[in-house]
């Protein structure tokens, strides 16, 4: 259940909270790439996700393979929006 319209700013600030260190070095922005520019790995993905579920509202299990396919930030906005 999607808990009503999120910005992407906040979607950029759930993502630093999960990689402070990325978001300390300027701030997240929907075009970096979350691998290249923010060094996230599997596990930090999930812990995204999971604090998306909690935050926003989304299903996060049935969004999963998404998740895992998203190559940006702007990836993970997308798929919050489509939740």
């Amino acid at each position: 259940m999607n808990k009503g319209p999120v910005t992407d700013e906040a979607i950029c600030q759930i993502i630093g909270s999960v990689i402070p260190k990325a978001a300390a070095r300027g701030g997240i922005t929907p075009d970096m790439d979350l691998r290249a520019d923010l060094g996230i790995d599997s596990l930090a993905l999930m812990s995204i996700v999971f604090v998306l579920e909690e935050q926003v509202g989304i299903d996060a299990f049935s969004k999963v393979e998404q998740f895992v396919g998203a190559e940006a930030v702007s990836d993970i906005i997308d798929i919050v929006r489509q939740s």
